[in-house]
C-alpha cells in the first residue's frame, strides 16, 4: 500500500508505488491534462515495457474508473488498456500503456472504428429499461442548477429544464447501458488501422445516445460524414425518440461543461458550451 505521507503523492511517490507493482521503472512522459484532476504518468520498466499510472484527486472518479476496468472495459479486448494493479488509499491505478496518438477530429475511418469500439462497451452488460429516466435527468439538472444559475442567464436555465420535462412524452422507457460519457477523439488513440479507448473515469450506466453528445456538439457539427461513419460502425441509427433523448443529454452535458469549465478555470470551455446552448435555443442545431 502507498505511504500517504510521501510528499503529498509527488511524482517520485507515484513512481515508487508503480515500481512495487511492475518492478523498477522510470518516468518516460507526463501525460496529465491541464485541469490536473488526475496525474497521468507514462513509465518504462527495466525490460523496456511501457505502463501508465494514474492518480485521481477525486475519490468518486477513482472508484468509477477502477470499477469500469474490473467490469465493463474488458469487453473492448485489445482496444483498451489492461488493469495491472491499484491502490485504494493513494487512489492509483496501474495500466498497460497503449500505442498511438490523438487524432483530432479524426477521419471517417477513425469514427467508424470508434463506433465499433463503443458498441462493444455498450454491449458489455445487458440493456435494461430505465423507468426513472426523466427523474434521473431532472436530478442531474437540479444538482447543477445552483452553479449553473450563476453562470448562465435565466432563459437558458429555463430552456434546459423545459427540454428535460419534454421527456414525459416518450412512449417507452429508454434502455440503460454502460456508457463512457466522455467519448471524443481526445479519448481515442489511433495507431495505423487500430483505435484504442482511454479514460473511463466518468463511466456509468446511461442511455446509448448519451455517448454521442460530445461528438454531436463537437466534431460532427458541419461534417455529417463523420456522424454517418460512426453510426455505421456502431450498427444503429437513432430513432425519432432517440434524437429527442439525445437533445436532452446534449443540453445537460453542455450545462455540466459550463460548470466544470468554471471550476477548472477553463474559460474557453465554458464559453463554447454557452454558445452551444444558445444554438439549441435558436433552433440552429
Amino acid at each position: 500500500m502507498l505511504d500517504m505521507e510521501d510528499a503529498a503523492l509527488s511524482t517520485e511517490a507515484i513512481i515508487g508505488y508503480a515500481s512495487r507493482v511492475i518492478g523498477p521503472c522510470e518516468l518516460e512522459e507526463d501525460r496529465s491534462w491541464l485541469h490536473r484532476a488526475s496525474a497521468v504518468l507514462q513509465l518504462r520498466d527495466a525490460r523496456g515495457g511501457r505502463w501508465v499510472v494514474k492518480r485521481h484527486r477525486e475519490r468518486e472518479r477513482y472508484e468509477t474508473e477502477l470499477a469500469a476496468y474490473q467490469t465493463w472495459v474488458p469487453a473492448l479486448g485489445s482496444r483498451a488498456a489492461g488493469l495491472r494493479g491499484h491502490d485504494d488509499e493513494g487512489q492509483l491505478i496501474v495500466l498497460s500503456a497503449l500505442p498511438g496518438a490523438h487524432s483530432w477530429p479524426g477521419d471517417a475511418d477513425t469514427h467508424h472504428r470508434a463506433g465499433e469500439a463503443l458498441r462493444l462497451l455498450h454491449d458489455s452488460a445487458p440493456a435494461t429499461p430505465w423507468d426513472g429516466f426523466q427523474a434521473a435527468k431532472l436530478a442531474d439538472f437540479e444538482e447543477l442548477a445552483p452553479q449553473a444559475s450563476q453562470l448562465l442567464s435565466k432563459d437558458v436555465v429555463d430552456f434546459v429544464l423545459t427540454r428535460i420535462l419534454a421527456l414525459s412524452g416518450l412512449d417507452n422507457p429508454p434502455l440503460s447501458v454502460p456508457c463512457h460519457r466522455d467519448y471524443t477523439p481526445r479519448n481515442w488513440l489511433v495507431d495505423g488501422e487500430r483505435l484504442y479507448v482511454i479514460d473511463f473515469e466518468l463511466v456509468r450506466t446511461d442511455v446509448w445516445v448519451n455517448d454521442l453528445t460530445r461528438l454531436e456538439c463537437g466534431v460532427w457539427r458541419g461534417d455529417p460524414k463523420l456522424r454517418a461513419a460512426f453510426l455505421a460502425g456502431y450498427g444503429r441509427t437513432p430513432s425519432a425518440e432517440d434524437e429527442l433523448v439525445l437533445g436532452v443529454c446534449a443540453v445537460l452535458n453542455a450545462t455540466w461543461l459550463v460548470v466544470k469549465g468554471h471550476e477548472y478555470g477553463e474559460g474557453a470551455l465554458a464559453q463554447e458550451n454557452r454558445r452551444i446552448l444558445r444554438e439549441f435555443m435558436n433552433r440552429r442545431w
